[in-house]
């Protein structure tokens, strides 16, 4: 078979480039603390490992519908109305260890069970916790589902307490050192760390009188920041007039975050912007803290470790109940701030410090507490670099979502559920090879920011995952030398021969073949992964994730991006809209798959009883394939599907493998997300099944019936209907799903599959060989002999064909056919359309 064209000349490699991690942060919307430290967690990560991607979930959505307004609303309440029951509340979590911990195991319970879906959604290989409830879900999977990726939780009061602290956890990370004997008494065996206080790099010393030109303030004022928090409790406007009554040099800068009530009121005092600045919820929070002279707050929280990340000193005043109070008595005990219970005490400390601002400059530097960048990027790699080195001596298996455990239902001895792809490489050097020791260097390298590289699989009592936080890759990574005179057959029959072995079971379920010695350098890398790790595309974007992109390409599908789940955008109506589509399209789609004929019968459909497999490749330039299909009034993907059924229609009744006189029913997989390498793995497909002729046709009529089929059935909801029964199927005992899998995953409904999937259209290096072609390769299925994947990336259109040797087709004539199909499109494009081929053509 002859190679795909060369990559584009002029590019290479992007330089130093590096796997970022996929990481989770578990926040919540209650007050802004909790997002603030979430956004400097996220900052530090991209500065640790670039290209790193982001999922930020709050928690209180995850809880359930109503739940984060109650919680919002129950805490403003006790705090400003019943300061004496959340003092009480707070207090009893300290005084009875039963207490604490049935309120931790309920929290946990129902948190956790929530969160598992969205940890299963995103597939994170570190799980980072701003909030207490999230910690407590996330300890609690730790504990009864068997999650093993690393996962932390960062403590950003001053004062920890127990609803903080978890020991299932890898890391519980405080300020100072006066919080960490606080911490370890919260919980049984907390692993308590000190880091820098996680705050954006945009909270950072700097030149004060230039903040205070920019913030509006005179000159020669004091500047006296009162920040409150986002819902900015406690008797503002008293803290506003005690401290413009302190002298009149006094200016005060009032950040009222959202709470509208407390910026009216200031405002209607009638101050003259020389004396107040009244401010609602503002951006400029970095400006304003550096410009002021000193910092008051009744709570410690983040406006407090924003203050002392500028240089900036903090007066808390009058502290809120309970953390409130806390974190103001930790503070003043470590030197970090001043605390004032009166109006005169705030007083007398303001004219004190405009009369000698040196009074300030013991807080001001304190004990050099200015969080630095690299401090909580350290922290960050620990956790990472420490995590569980080995599984527990009795690991508790991370449980499969249904779509995943469905492929390990249906496995067989002989129809191993194992996809995957083979990429020919070109030359790292004219006439040299991408050596065994550079993959497996390369690859050790970028593994242990990819979750999928490190599971094993579980099969019994429930297909389930265990997490290896460190894996050899020479355990998977294995070579082939061939002649120099040798010639592709040759290649690809040594990746036959390769995918007719089982994968190891103790192994995570992954292995690497690499094939090289040919005299051009030339070499050709397979790859397989078991079903339940991912669906096609998923499998697609793991292998991208081994590649290395060209220099100038902008990684458009790899950007930094921070999605909250828990909410739709857009306005209430268009959700709703939205929403009673899909389920219109779930409800059609189920009717019309209850209501097809069964499948046609063709000798074709035969028991596969061998481990043999045989693979047969064929490339096609991605720009002809764009290029006929928008000539012939198709999209790609129709005109793939029907170059595939044109040249099944000319192999298969040749061998009297199909009845031409009854059409072949393919299924065809369906992406039901974004059709992008998005990192987002597991299995996420619908079906659509088509009942398509193999009888001769012209490929014009062919291409025809190809897209109204699969457009009828598209707008009948099948997919939707496909993925609503493959999730009802899901919530059945572990014995009915398995029965269920295997009685429809079957030649009872269908004959063959047939998918196509976008890849990446910009070039990709494996190490440093360029990436020529990509091929899939898809699993049998139970009587299903025969599968198709089409896979477009970089320059490349790649066919690949899995066969059982049993059916007898050759390679060579499994080639041809594909190469007279793409042929006869071609021409059908050009011109009038040819007659249709005779059988084996």
């Amino acid at each position: 078979m002859e190679s795909p064209a060369e990559v584009q000349a002029g590019t290479g490699p992007a330089p130093g480039y590096r796997v970022g991690r996929r990481v989770l942060t578990i926040s919540a919307d209650m007050g802004g603390g909790h997002n603030s430290t979430a956004a400097a967690l996220e900052e530090a990560l991209e500065v640790a490992w670039p290209g790193s991607e982001f999922l930020r979930v709050d928690t209180l959505d995850v809880l359930g519908p109503g739940i984060g307004r109650l919680f919002r609303g129950i805490y403003v309440t006790n705090v400003e109305r019943t300061p004496w029951l959340y003092e009480f509340f707070y207090a009893s979590l300290w005084r009875h260890r039963w207490f604490a911990n049935a309120s931790k195991r309920f929290t946990g319970s129902w948190c956790g069970r929530r969160l598992a879906a969205e940890i299963d959604r995103f597939d994170p290989d570190l799980i980072l916790s701003t909030y207490p409830l999230g910690s407590a879900g996330v300890a609690w999977l730790r504990r009864h589902r068997g999650l093993a990726v690393p996962a932390a939780a960062w403590v950003s009061d001053f004062a920890p307490h127990p609803f903080w602290v978890y020991g299932e956890l890898d890391a519980t990370f405080v300020m100072d050192e006066t919080a960490v004997p606080i911490a370890k008494a919260a919980d049984r065996n907390p692993k308590v760390e000190v880091c820098a206080p996680p705050v954006v790099s945009a909270f950072s010393p700097g030149d004060r009188a230039e903040a205070k030109l920019a913030a509006g303030l005179r000159p020669d004022a004091f500047a006296v920041l009162v920040s409150c928090g986002a819902y900015a409790f406690g008797d503002v406007a008293g803290t506003v007039r005690t401290l413009l009554g302190a002298s009149d040099r006094v200016q005060v800068l009032a950040a009222c975050g959202r709470n509208d009530v407390t910026r009216r009121r200031l405002e209607q005092l009638g101050m003259s912007a020389d004396r107040l600045l009244v401010l609602g919820w503002t951006d400029e929070m970095a400006t304003l803290v550096r410009a002021a002279d000193v910092v008051v707050t009744n709570a410690g929280g983040a406006t407090a470790l924003e203050a002392l990340a500028s240089g900036t000193p903090v007066l808390m005043y009058r502290p809120i109940a309970a953390h409130g109070s806390a974190n103001a008595n930790l503070m003043v005990l470590g030197g970090l701030a001043d605390l004032c219970v009166t109006e005169q005490q705030l007083g007398h400390h303001i004219r004190a410090a405009i009369r000698d601002r040196t009074s300030l400059d013991g807080l001001r530097l304190g004990r050099s507490h200015q969080p630095k960048a690299a401090d909580l990027v350290g922290g960050l790699r620990r956790l990472v670099e420490a995590g569980s080195r080995a599984e527990s001596p009795a690991p508790r298996p991370w449980r499969m979502r249904p779509a995943d455990a469905f492929f390990t239902h249906v496995e067989t001895a002989a129809q191993r559920q194992e996809l995957g792809a083979v990429l020919q490489l070109g030359p790292v050097a004219p006439g040299r090879s991408l050596t065994l020791d550079e993959l497996r260097a390369d690859l050790q390298r970028r593994s242990p920011g990819l979750s999928p590289m490190r599971r094993r699989l579980v099969r019994r009592p429930r297909p389930g995952w265990l997490l290896r936080h460190e894996i050899d890759v020479a355990d998977h990574i294995h070579e082939q030398l061939v002649a120099p005179d040798a010639v592709d057959r040759d290649v690809f029959d040594l990746v036959s021969e390769f995918w007719s072995t089982p994968m190891p079971a103790q192994l995570p379920t992954w292995q690497m073949l690499l094939v090289h010695g040919q005299a051009d350098g030339r070499a050709v890398m397979a790859v397989k992964l078991h079903h339940s790790q991912g669906d096609g595309i998923s499998a697609l974007g793991l292998l991208d994730r081994l590649l290395t992109p060209s220099g100038t390409d902008p990684l458009r599908s790899r950007l930094r991006g921070r999605r909250r789940l828990g909410g739709r955008p857009g306005s209430a109506d268009g959700r709703l809209r939205r929403t009673l589509r899909d389920s219109g399209l779930v409800v059609r789609g189920v009717a019309s798959l209850a209501t097809r004929r069964p499948t046609p019968r063709h000798p074709l459909n035969r028991p596969v009883t061998s481990l043999r497999r045989q693979l047969v490749f064929v490339p096609m330039p991605a720009a002809d394939l764009r290029s006929l299909a928008r000539t012939l009034h198709a999209h790609s993907h129709e005109l793939a599907l029907s170059i595939v059924m044109d040249a099944l229609s000319g192999l298969l009744p040749s061998r009297a493998l199909v009845d031409p006189s009854r059409p072949l029913r393919v299924m065809v997989p369906v992406a039901m997300r974004a059709p992008t390498l998005d990192r987002i793995f597991a299995n996420w497909t619908g079906s659509v099944s088509l009942d398509l002729s193999v009888a001769p046709a012209d490929p014009r009529s062919r291409l025809a019936a190809v897209r109204d089929e699969l457009r009828r059935r598209a707008r009948r909801g099948e997919p939707y209907g496909a993925q609503a029964v493959m999730g009802l199927a899901g919530r059945l005992p572990t014995a009915l799903h398995r029965r269920f899998a295997r009685a429809v995953y079957h030649r009872r409904f269908f004959n063959t599959i047939v998918s196509y999937m976008p890849g990446d259209r910009e070039p990709r290096w494996l190490g440093t060989a360029p990436v020529l072609a990509t091929y899939p390769v898809l699993p049998l299925a139970p009587q299903v002999p025969l599968t198709v994947g089409i896979v477009v990336a970089g320059s490349t259109a790649g066919f690949g064909v899995t066969l059982d040797p049993a059916l007898g087709l050759g390679s060579r004539e499994t080639a041809a056919a594909l190469e007279s199909a793409i042929e006869r499109t071609r021409r059908a494009a050009d011109g009038p359309t040819p007659p249709a081929h005779a059988s084996g053509d």
